[in-house]
């Protein structure tokens, strides 16, 4: 178990909200977001496309092949070319299709998977209706339609990409009735017309469609990252920027109960910076928050190092809790964070020349849920006072507790 096992989700960078708004207030009409942003989007939004379009894809292949009614009524004397290219052609590679998708990490490419099938399942009937003398194939030919609708509107494509695919298809359409030489040219003309117009209109609805979804996933994004800032904030110390006391309890009580069907070793090591009382009253309580300040960034950054969690337990005092750990990676720790404090060299001339700002330490181990949570802060508490009658600038280390019974 890590620290960030325990921390949870943790609010993105503040930039990314300042991106989301701008791209908010900018209407999104380019489709398009930032690099940043449009990578987490496709990234975001990877697996729900994907579920998406192979159910869909499902779908539209059972509808695509119960057309083969309307072969049998309209393409009689081709219907076996038909149902071979439906059945044997078509439906494999929609299947080959969507087993290919399962295996793709990028969502342009699982779109463009299924644009190529819905392309390939356009081109099939059209290019034999080319051979058939059926006296219904002008009506046969207006199920491109259904085809140019399931592109657009049931699969969702984005609309560059459903851009491409329909005018691949409106080529398909247009080649395939001019060849097949069953109509008029004015006819053909204003059949053309009528596809054309279908394919301008669905590409409308296509891209208010996906300016829709992309404002959606903005909303969401910006109301989950407001709300993981919220309980940032709800769980941080404002003057040390580490965790509070509550947040504390919060992760104990975790810590806890998941021991509960497998006990662990914890640690807690409480942090106490020596003689604070005089160095704020003699050099003032913004100059002693000043301090606190860097000894708690310094504690912070050892305790993660270690794979710990820094607290502020109240005061001056911190509290470090580190799980899976046993005496030896405790007094580790705690012999870490002691030179880090050292090391900042904050003046403390109220103690004498040349005196540095030093912090005393405490630490217990125990087995959790053996030994309860306030049983273990109180030994830990109990060696603190030990390392500030020993002389300060020192740890001492509580006898590890393995059995002690949880408080009623």
């Amino acid at each position: 178990m890590t620290a960030s096992d325990l921390e949870g989700p943790t609010p993105d960078d503040p930039h990314t909200l300042a991106e989301i708004e701008r791209a908010i207030a900018s209407g999104v009409y380019t489709l398009r977001f930032n690099r940043a942003l449009e990578r987490r989007y496709q990234a975001d939004t990877l697996k729900s496309r994907l579920r998406f379009i192979t159910v869909v894809g499902i779908g539209g292949a059972l509808v695509y092949n119960l057309f083969l009614i309307s072969d049998w009524l309209t393409l009689n004397d081709v219907f076996g070319y038909v149902a071979a290219g439906r059945l044997l052609l078509i439906t494999p590679l929609f299947i080959a299709l969507l087993v290919l998708c399962q295996r793709f990490n990028q969502r342009w490419a699982v779109e463009t998977a299924a644009a190529c099938g819905t392309v390939a399942s356009s081109l099939m009937p059209l290019v034999v209706m080319i051979y058939s003398h059926s006296p219904y194939r002008l009506h046969y030919q207006l199920g491109m339609l259904l085809i140019m609708v399931y592109c657009t509107m049931i699969q969702q494509l984005p609309t560059r990409l459903a851009s491409v695919a329909m005018l691949c298809m409106l080529m398909i359409q247009l080649i395939t009735t001019y060849l097949a030489d069953f109509l008029d040219f004015r006819i053909w003309q204003a059949n053309a017309l009528l596809f054309m117009s279908t394919v301008a209109l669905l590409l409308m609805a296509s891209y208010f469609q996906e300016r829709s979804s992309r404002l959606s996933y903005l909303f969401a994004l910006r109301g989950k990252l407001l709300r993981l800032q919220l309980l940032k904030i709800a769980r941080t110390d404002a003057l040390t920027q580490l965790h509070n006391r509550r947040y504390q309890g919060e992760v104990m009580a975790a810590v806890w109960h998941k021991a509960a069907a497998t006990p662990v070793s914890v640690a807690v090591i409480l942090l106490d910076i020596d003689h604070f009382k005089a160095y704020n009253d003699n050099y003032g309580h913004l100059q002693g928050d000043t301090c606190l300040e860097r000894v708690s960034q310094a504690v912070q950054q050892a305790a993660q190092a270690h794979n710990a969690l820094a607290f502020r337990f109240g005061g001056e005092e911190l509290l470090v809790l580190q799980v899976e750990a046993d005496i030896g990676q405790a007094r580790a720790l705690g012999e870490a964070l002691r030179r880090a404090i050292a090391a900042l060299a904050i003046p403390h001339p109220v103690l004498g020349e040349g005196a540095r700002v030093t912090v005393s330490l405490g630490i217990a181990t125990a087995m959790a849920p053996h030994t309860g949570v306030d049983t273990l802060i109180a030994e830990a508490d109990g060696a603190l006072y030990d390392a500030k009658h020993a002389g300060r600038d020192c740890l001492r280390c509580a006898q590890a507790l393995a059995s002690s019974p949880l408080p009623s």
